[in-house]
C-alpha cells in the first residue's frame, strides 16, 4: 500500500494534477536532439516526430494502473478520430524502465492496445534528456527486497508537426475529453 500511495503522490506532485485539463504552451517549445530506440528497432528522434501530431506518454510495461489505463484511453482516442486526422497522428509510449522493457517487450505491450502504437526506450541518460524537454519526471529505485520501483509523470503530451512540445493533458485521462481538446488544438493551430 505504501508503494501505491508513494507512486500516486509522485504523479500528483509532478503534474499538479487537475482532472481532465489541457494546458497549451503559450509558446511551443522546440525539441532539441535526442535519440531513443523504437520497438521496430528504428531510431525515435526529432525527424520521426516531424510532419505528424504526436500524443506521447511516459511509463513502463510493469505499471499496475496508470500506464495500462492511459493506453486504453489512447486506443479509444485512436478509434474515435476521423480517418484524415488519424492518418496524421501518432501515439508513442516511452518506457522509462529500460532494464526490463526491451524493444521486443514494448512491441508486444503497445501492440496489445493498438497495433499502430509505437513503443520506445533508451538509456537512462537519453530518457532523462528527453523527459526534461517535455517537463516530465521519472525515478527508478528499489525497495528493501530489491524489487524495482518506477515513478513517472502521468501527463499525456502533445507534440506538433514541427517537433515542438505544444500541450499537455493532465490526468486523469478520458478519451472523449482528450479527443475534443486535441481536435480543438489542431483547429486553432498556426505553424
Amino acid at each position: 500500500m505504501l508503494l501505491i500511495g508513494s507512486a500516486a503522490w509522485f504523479v500528483q506532485q509532478s503534474d499538479n494534477t487537475v482532472a481532465g485539463s489541457e494546458t497549451r504552451l503559450t509558446t511551443p517549445k522546440p525539441l532539441t536532439a535526442f535519440q531513443l530506440t523504437a520497438h521496430d528497432l528504428k531510431p525515435l528522434n526529432i525527424e520521426r516526430l516531424k510532419n505528424k501530431w504526436t500524443l506521447l506518454f511516459f511509463g513502463y510495461t510493469h505499471c499496475p494502473d496508470v500506464c495500462p489505463i492511459t493506453l486504453v484511453e489512447l486506443a479509444h482516442i485512436a478509434q474515435q478520430l476521423p480517418p484524415e486526422i488519424l492518418s496524421n497522428t501518432q501515439f508513442i509510449f516511452v518506457s522509462v524502465d529500460p532494464e526490463r522493457d526491451s524493444p521486443e517487450s514494448l512491441a508486444k505491450y503497445v501492440g496489445y492496445f493498438n497495433e499502430s502504437f509505437l513503443g520506445a526506450t533508451g538509456s537512462i541518460e537519453a530518457l532523462t534528456t528527453f523527459a526534461r524537454q517535455l517537463d516530465s519526471k521519472f525515478s527508478l529505485e528499489t525497495n528493501p527486497l530489491g524489487d524495482p520501483i518506477v515513478n513517472h509523470s502521468s501527463a499525456m503530451l502533445l507534440i506538433d508537426p514541427q517537433a515542438r512540445y505544444y500541450a499537455r493533458f493532465k490526468a486523469p485521462h478520458y478519451a472523449e475529453d482528450i479527443r475534443t481538446q486535441y481536435l480543438a488544438l489542431r483547429n486553432s493551430y498556426t505553424p
